[in-house]
């Protein structure tokens, strides 16, 4: 993982994990405000809002897997797959802010492209390595529709403090696009094949924590800044079967498989779309 990724995790989990740890005792709006030494409160933000947030993820990909063209008798291969240490992801929302600890929206989730290769790792029959073939590149996006919801525990004890910390919790489409991938294997009569890439959907969740800090003041129109760390799991994702010209005809029973999540540290900002 990204060195900066897993440092800004670190900070962010401490500080989240030691807020929301205290919610198990009474919130009152002056304790919260004291963590600033502000002493102020927030303006209303009740209504419906627009939330943008941008970040490094650090993805993880796990049960690569195909099978040959002469799978049966032929084994299925499992691959080691990676990719770069981290990726952009990003999220533009829409949703509403009932002001009592809840809050939720709908919105596009999108990652940037990661590059991928992996050597085998096992096969299903247990022969070596050494005779099957390794995934000397492929690629993945995603982009999906989600919905999150968010609760803020200070707030919903009555806290109206500019700072508030939040689970969030997160469900909807993913759409995983695989780019042309190349399998390599020195004892095959083609030693180099490369096939199609494919677009596949699949449900997608999320969970994190994170917390947010309104830095206009009483008055003015709330803008609210927020940071989170969240897991995303995108599920499965899938390349094409079919060869690129002049790599044969045949192609696999199963293509290049596995699921693919991401590790996300974000940063963003939240503007309630009305003002009271």
């Amino acid at each position: 993982m990204n060195i900066n990724i897993r440092t800004s995790t670190l900070a962010l989990a401490a500080v989240c994990t030691a807020l929301l740890a205290s919610t198990a005792g009474p919130a009152k709006a002056e304790e919260t405000a004291s963590l600033f030494g502000t002493g102020r409160v927030a303006s209303v933000t009740y209504g419906p809002y627009l939330r943008l947030d941008v970040g490094r993820a650090a993805p993880s990909y796990g049960g690569a897997n195909w099978r040959p063209p002469g799978f049966d008798p032929d084994p299925e291969i499992r691959f080691g797959l990676s990719g770069d240490d981290s990726v952009t992801h990003g999220s533009l929302a829409v949703g509403f802010d009932w002001q009592n600890g809840w809050r939720g929206d709908v919105g596009i989730v999108g990652t940037g492209t990661d590059r991928l290769a992996g050597p085998c790792i096992g096969a299903s029959d247990a022969s070596d390595c050494s005779v099957h073939a390794d995934i000397e590149s492929a690629s993945i996006k995603t982009t999906g529709i989600m919905g999150h919801v968010f609760y803020s525990p200070f707030e919903a004890q009555g806290s109206n403090s500019p700072f508030q910390p939040f689970f969030v919790f997160g469900a909807g489409v993913a759409r995983n696009k695989v780019g042309e991938w190349t399998r390599v294997n020195a004892g095959s009569l083609r030693p180099s094949r490369t096939f199609e890439g494919d677009s596949t959907s699949s449900l997608a969740l999320s969970v994190g924590v994170g917390a947010s800090y309104q830095i206009t003041k009483p008055g003015e129109w709330p803008i609210i800044l927020e940071g989170s760390i969240r897991y995303f799991d995108f599920g499965e994702a899938s390349g094409g079967s079919t060869p690129l010209p002049g790599n044969g005809s045949e192609g696999p029973v199963r293509p290049l498989t596995f699921d693919t999540s991401q590790s996300v540290v974000s940063f963003g900002v939240r503007i309630p779309l009305k003002r009271y």
